[in-house]
């Protein structure tokens, strides 16, 4: 792999500094490793590898491949969809004066 072959940086976990790609492992048709690099090499120099593996699938592929089916996107309503008092019952009204 070539230095920063279109790779993202990352975050190094140990000094919150940014992290290159250096070279990859293992990999598969849908599995990955690859090693970083932290870029502050004289404060921090931690080397860890990131595990990239694709999950799921958001849109079908016009060719698929059987050895290779990943499940399908489940859409579903996001958790703050519904204000917190949202719960579909009429709210309790206390009465005037009381």
């Amino acid at each position: 792999m070539s230095r920063h072959a279109k790779l993202p940086h990352v975050t190094c976990p140990a000094c919150g500094g940014r992290a290159f790609a250096r070279s990859s492992g293992k990999s598969s048709a849908t599995f990955r490793e690859v090693y970083y690099d932290c870029r502050n090499p004289d404060v921090c120099g931690h080397r860890f590898v990131v595990e990239m593996q694709a999950v799921r699938t958001v849109r079908a592929s016009s060719y698929p491949t059987p050895l290779h089916t990943l499940p399908m996107t489940q859409w579903r309503p996001a958790a703050n969809d519904r204000a917190d008092n949202d719960n579909g019952s009429e709210p309790e009204t206390s009465a005037a004066g009381t």
